[in-house]
């Protein structure tokens, strides 16, 4: 690559970002992706020849582990399978291994790239003592590894270009590798040392036109960049790719609802979760509805399987055998799979799925209700599809056809006349290979642009507008210059071609409209290699087995549907009438307690008002009681305080004038005792109402008879 001697333009019209993409469309049109994972994942078995890799996600975690890089479980699983049925990859007692010439030949190629590093390293060395004696062999090398990374990582496959002193380079390429040249030497050496780093570094490139085998290691970086961004969307590329997306309107297919509810058990069920993740992980400008007739189709599906299953007891065990068989696919392995699992009933396992509309609208998928009803173009459609299925030897149900026709005729009228699917506005997301490949045939026959699309191919189109999930500066400089990753094939010389060329193709045109046409261009691209035949063939038959044996149990499940379905029409009239008769005695039996409930209610209100005037009567007698014994007391007080002052008052008269007939008769005392309590009874008798006449009558008569013999005296000595 680095003799190529590419004669670079002296000046650009193109920002950094916009050749970042320029990078990825050559490098996404020179080889496919799946073919670095594919030796990527041939070469985790070499990297690690005593490791037991017992499942395929082992083998995932391994590549995560050794080379930094996070696939995408579906992707990652697709390729693995394609491997194992190549033969590439074997499982033997339970431990996935392959072929021993196939190992042989990676295992060579690594040996072959790790001595290649050593003799450019030794051989560097020996000039580094030569002309800088003092300085540290390992220091200059971490720095030039650093470089090359920073000069990889910015400027992609056209780097080694760059680094070929006898290209002629633009000055702002040569500004750039300066900087970055300067960014690594200040990571890793110390101030003083760092010109003599830089002399040394520029010597290792001055020299590489006499140094074949330098030439040849920078070609492997390149091609170690090219593998690395053939998997790995930089995410400043991804953002740029991104801000070109339209508003896009994705209509969601049974099949592909049934995948995101966990209803199903196909492989295309990782790629729906995956789909929806990024969706609102990259806040893509997409909208995700379903169609009303797709609802009712899920719930008459849901009903035909929940009584299905319901008709008999499934004990574990039987749910473990079910899902060891071919014979049962969709929800029907769904439902084994959870009651071998946890010991799930039939009503338990369908409950949740009774309200399948909240579950969609929670995962932001929306249902799109049709205002007008195309009945014949419908038809047209319906028929067209009968006659492509006799084609291909293939049934369906006239229910599911006639659910299909209707959505994709719903989706044609919403899809725009562009081109590209970027600005296609409308398009139907399935997992029916049969009813996309009929939509990509009559589509073409009547010079539409097709609408249906796999999620798999799906996801390989939005791909560049996924950015990875890894802190991808440092991934990247860790891993492309991996020798296991630099000989995971080559392809950087051509995409660095194709770089060149695009970038000349958009020379005269603004930056603006050289990102959109690019963009345009690259899903365009992808969907015209996904529409050959031969690629078509092998989805299809990659998929029959599992699909037959679905669509054999549907067209049984929709005969029984319509049987149950005729059954129940004529059960429900007399089922109604029994209702009604049953809903008028409910209705009588109500009202009846009603009024017996009434008439308790009524009673209870007397007794308790009754009750309630009882306590009050019997309060107010008490309080009447109380009141008037503090009357009396107070009576009997204010009377026993006005006898002491009464008689205080009568000695104070008797004493003031000098009453001498009673002071000096000869009975004073008792006579001023009798007058005394003659006084106090009487007073008492006035405040104490109750005892006044017998006070009164009984003091005074008591009262004069001690006066009188008082008086009387007694028999005279």
């Amino acid at each position: 690559m680095i003799n190529d001697k590419r004669e670079k333009a002296k000046s650009r019209n193109f920002s950094l970002a916009f050749e970042k993409m320029c990078n990825f469309v050559a490098i996404a049109n020179t080889r496919d992706a799946d073919e670095t994972l594919r030796q990527l994942i041939l070469q985790c078995f070499v990297v690690l020849p005593d490791e037991r890799f017992d499942s395929p996600h082992k083998v995932m975690e391994t590549i995560d582990v050794l080379f930094g890089l996070q696939i995408p479980e579906h992707w990652f699983q697709s390729i693995f399978e394609q491997l194992v049925k190549d033969e590439l990859i074997k499982h033997s007692e339970n431990n996935y291994v392959i072929a021993a010439r196939i190992k042989e030949e990676l295992q060579r190629r690594i040996d072959e790239a790790m001595v290649l590093e050593e003799r450019v390293k030794q051989d560097w060395f020996v000039e580094i003592i030569t002309k800088f004696p003092t300085l540290s062999t390992e220091e200059a090398w971490s720095t030039l590894r650093g470089y090359l990374a920073r000069a990889f990582r910015r400027h992609g496959i056209q780097t080694a270009a760059l680094l070929d002193p006898d290209v002629d380079v633009a000055p702002e390429y040569s500004e750039s590798l300066s900087s970055l040249l300067d960014e690594a030497v200040k990571a890793i050496v110390s101030k003083e040392r760092q010109v003599i780093i830089k002399e040394a570094v520029s010597m290792f490139f001055a020299d590489v036109g006499h140094h074949p085998i330098r030439a040849k290691y920078i070609t492997q970086l390149g091609d170690g960049a090219f593998n690395y961004f053939s998997l790995i969307v930089a995410p400043d590329t991804a953002d740029q790719f991104r801000k070109k997306l339209q508003p896009l309107t994705l209509f969601f297919d049974t099949n592909f609802l049934f995948g995101v509810l966990d209803l199903h058990v196909n492989p295309l069920v990782q790629v729906s979760h995956e789909l929806l993740r990024f969706t609102e992980k990259c806040d893509f400008p997409f909208s995700l509805q379903y169609h009303e007739a797709t609802e009712k189709e899920m719930g008459s599906t849901i009903h035909y399987y929940r009584q299905l299953l319901s008709s008999r007891n499934w004990s574990r065990g039987l749910s473990k055998a079910a899902t060891m068989t071919r014979c049962v696919s969709g929800i029907v392995a769904k439902y084994h799979q959870m009651n071998f699992e946890k010991g799930m009933d039939v009503d338990t396992f369908f409950s949740l799925y009774e309200h399948a509309d909240v579950l969609l609208k929670s995962k932001n998928i929306l249902l799109y209700k049709q205002e007008v009803q195309r009945e014949e173009e419908i038809i047209q459609l319906v028929n067209k599809y009968k006659e492509f299925l006799r084609k291909w030897n293939k049934e369906k149900p006239e229910r599911i056809i006639e659910h299909d026709m209707t959505v994709l005729d719903t989706v044609r009228k919403l899809r725009s006349h562009a081109k590209s699917s970027i600005e296609a506005e409308a398009l139907l997301i399935t997992c029916d290979y049969l009813l996309y490949r009929f939509d990509w045939e009559n589509s073409r026959q009547e010079g539409r642009f097709s609408c249906v699309v796999l999620p798999n191919l799906f996801w390989q189109i939005l791909r560049p507008f996924v950015p990875a999930d890894l802190d991808f500066e440092r991934s990247f400089a860790e891993t492309f210059a991996l020798p296991e990753f630099r000989t995971l094939g080559s392809g950087a010389s051509e995409a660095c071609s194709k770089l060149l060329c695009l970038l000349a193709v958009y020379k005269d045109i603004s930056e603006e409209t050289a990102v959109r046409l690019l963009s345009n261009d690259l899903l365009i691209n992808r969907l015209r290699k996904i529409d050959d035949d031969k690629q078509f063939q092998e989805y299809v038959e990659s998929a029959i087995i599992s699909d037959n044996a679905s669509l054999i149990e549907e067209r049984a499940a929709m005969a029984k549907q319509l049987e149950i379905e005729r059954i129940e029409r004529e059960a429900k009239v007399k089922e109604f009438r029994e209702q009604e008769i049953k809903y008028q005695k409910e209705k009588d039996k109500i009202q009846r307690s009603l009024l017996e409930k009434e008439e308790e209610i009524q009673s209870t209100i007397l007794r308790e008002q009754k009750a309630r005037e009882e306590l009050e009567r019997q309060f107010d007698e008490k309080k009447k009681l109380w009141e008037s014994q503090i009357k009396e007391i107070y009576a009997t007080i204010l009377g026993a305080v006005s006898a002491v002052i009464g008689v205080g008052i009568f000695f104070y008269v008797v004493n003031k004038i000098q009453w001498v007939w009673l002071l000096s008769h000869q009975n004073s005392y008792g006579l001023q005792g009798a007058f005394c309590v003659l006084i106090a009874v009487s007073v008492l008798g006035f405040f104490k109402f109750k005892w006044r006449k017998w006070l009164w009558s009984v003091s005074l008569l008591a009262g004069i008879v001690f006066i009188i013999l008082s008086l009387l005296g007694g028999p005279k000595k």
